[in-house]
């Protein structure tokens, strides 16, 4: 999984005002696959985040595998590169909206 690298352009969807991230995943110079993933809020679930003076809601995200391509063996590391980076961005829930053999794997 080390020797491949991800790549991230995030777009904005104006169609349906979601924020959508595409990804390329290389090894080496070489493209193996890429994925596109949409985030949307959660509706109805929100956090009030307590500062001194303050409270923002917090909107809770999640995000939708559109797309997942990658070549053979090569597809479980791309998987687990993206479910990280999707986790670090604060992602609380991720769903495929692609039909996957292995999806039970992550």
């Amino acid at each position: 999984m080390n020797s491949i690298s991800m790549k991230v352009n995030p777009l904005y969807s104006e169609i349906d005002l979601s924020i959508q991230f595409h990804f390329e995943f290389l090894q080496g110079d070489c493209k193996v696959g890429e994925a596109l993933a949409s985030t949307y809020p959660i509706e109805n679930h929100q956090q009030a985040l307590k500062p001194k003076h303050l409270s923002f809601p917090k909107v809770e995200k999640c995000a939708v595998i559109d797309l997942f391509d990658v070549v053979g063996d090569l597809e479980k590391g791309c998987l687990k590169k993206l479910h990280h980076f999707l986790k670090v961005i604060g992602m609380k829930e991720v769903h495929s909206g692609y039909d996957i053999q292995r999806e039970s794997m992550v």
